[in-house]
Order: structure tokens, then sequence, then C-alpha cells
């Protein structure tokens, strides 16, 4: 870890009963010493501040409907297409940058002398990053977009993000048939809704600097509003099959076997005007699902 990433961990692992065993265990992970660009050429006092204003659409979660979102920037003309970066520490901006995880997670397992083996358990955590202070000394700062002039969103939380795992396997006896399943469920995605703007629907009064048409702003605040929940169950049926010197591993595997269909990815672009000619273009509309249930067969020949 670099300086200024620390992290500290217990974890305490029991054995409960005969072949059965759980860990607990916790982490608590914080990063500071976060670098920034600071274009020395554009000065804070040549930002102008302006706000929107949510559409009041009852799509949106209710604290976000017809909410005012100040802190948002746009350079002045006079320098906007000036730049000079220096790469600094995020406290010479006179505010820190941090990013605290705080998780959880407890695991079982199970070998009992019938031959069945259990594994299962969850992970839960949540991450709070924070760079208000660097935003306000640098507003230009951007950051694999997700700190930009116009996000607001400069002090978040992910809220507790879990996820559930298990495993389990069993061999018949006398056919000698191995039956395993996989199970799996993770927070759906993150969602946004990111509404474009002109300038005219915004308190900036004059135009975008650099002639820009519009400006988009997420109304969202991230880590409070997520998609499906993402639930899986695989399955896997093998056979051992000798025939003379050869071994022949025969296996039936089915994905998805409940077949579910959670969405995985989303439009995210707010428009409050619905589109019923073309309503994947709405926002929230589904991008991609979940692979539907299928099978494959599978042998391996030793000899």
């Amino acid at each position: 870890m670099r300086p200024g990433d620390w992290q500290i961990g217990a974890s305490i692992q029991q054995q409960l009963l005969p072949r059965v065993s759980a860990e607990i265990g916790y982490t608590r992970r914080w990063l500071t010493n976060f670098t920034w660009d600071d274009n020395i050429l554009q000065a804070t006092n040549q930002f102008d501040t302006f706000s929107v204003t949510a559409a009041n659409d009852s799509r949106l979660p209710e604290e976000a409907r017809g909410r005012t979102l100040n802190g948002l920037y746009n350079v002045q003309q006079s320098v906007a297409s000036q730049v000079n970066n220096i790469t600094k520490l995020s406290a010479d901006a006179g505010g820190d940058y941090s990013q605290v995880y705080n998780g959880l997670l407890l695991n079982l397992s199970a070998r009992t002398r019938n031959g069945l083996t259990f594994q299962g358990g969850f992970a839960t955590g949540t991450t709070t990053t924070d760079y208000c202070g660097v935003r306000a000394a640098a507003p230009e700062y951007t950051v694999l977009g997700a700190q930009n002039p116009t996000n607001p969103w400069c002090n978040t939380s992910t809220g507790w993000v879990t996820r559930y795992t298990g495993l389990g396997s069993y061999t018949v006896p006398k056919i000698d048939v191995l039956i395993s399943g996989t199970f799996r469920s993770d927070k759906g995605s993150p969602l946004a809704a990111n509404m474009v703007y002109t300038a005219a629907q915004t308190t900036l009064g004059r135009a975008f600097a650099n002639a820009a048409p519009n400006v988009t702003v997420n109304l969202v605040e991230p880590g409070t509003l997520y998609g499906d929940r993402v639930n899986e169950i695989d399955m896997r049926f093998a056979k051992i099959l000798r025939f003379g010197r050869t071994r022949t591993n025969v296996g039936f595997d089915v994905y998805n076997i409940m077949n579910g269909n959670p969405i995985l990815t989303y439009n995210q672009a707010f428009n409050p005007t619905i589109n019923t000619v073309n309503p994947s273009a709405n926002w929230l509309a589904p991008q991609s699902t979940l692979q539907p249930r299928f099978v494959k067969f599978s042998a391996q020949i030793d000899f």
C-alpha cells in the first residue's frame, strides 16, 4: 500500500462442531494522500457557480423530485481554454480527499462424513468518499468522470452493499454421481438520473464556456438508488466412467437454473418526457439482463 493508505482487519475462525467451522471478520480501510491536477491557469474565482432544479417526476426517488442542486461550476470564457496542470497532494488544496471502507464477513464451512460439503456466507460493507474540500478549491479537477464541475455530489456513501454466496457438493453412493451447485446474490447496479440542461434552464445567467450547448447533471445522490438484485443458481452433475485403461469424466451443467432475468445494466439518461415510440430510450430501460438458463455437456477422456 502507498503512504497514506491504511487497513486494519481482524478475523476469528472457530470450529463449532466436528467438521464444521465458522469465520467472522471485520475490515476497515481508509485511503488518504490522493493526488490531483491543479490547472494553475484557472483560479477558483474564475469559476461561476450555478444551480439547477430537478424534474418533479414521480419516477424519481421522492427526495430527488423538484430538488434544487447547488454548487455546480462553469469556468469563465476568458480562461476556458487555458491549461497548465501541476500534480499536487489533495491536502495542498486546503481540503482533504478521503475514502473509508468498513466491512464484515461471515463464512460457514461443513464437511460431513457422508460426503456432503457445504460452504456459504455473506460479506457486507460500506464505502464513504469525501472530496468536497478539493472540489471547492479546484472546481476544474476531474477524475474518471466522478468528480467534475457539474457533479454536485462530493460526500457520498454506497450504503451497505451485501453479497451472499454458497456452494455445495454431494457424491451419491453406489452410483458415484457428483451433484454440486453454487449460489450468489449481488446488490444491483448503482443508478443515476443524468439529465441534460441548457444554460437557459440554469441560474448561471450566461452561456456555457466554449459555447457548450448543454451540461449533464445527475439528479440522484450516488449510493441511494440501486437496480435489481442479481440472484443466480448454477448446478453440475458429473459421473466418472471407466472403460479399460480410459477414464471419462462426463458432465452436465445447468446455468441460471431458476431462469431469473434481473436487469444488469440500465439506461441512466433521464428525460422528463416519456418516449412511447422508443421505450428503450426511457430512463432505467433495461439494456442487458442476466443470461437465461442454458445447459452445457462436457466430457474429458484420460488415457
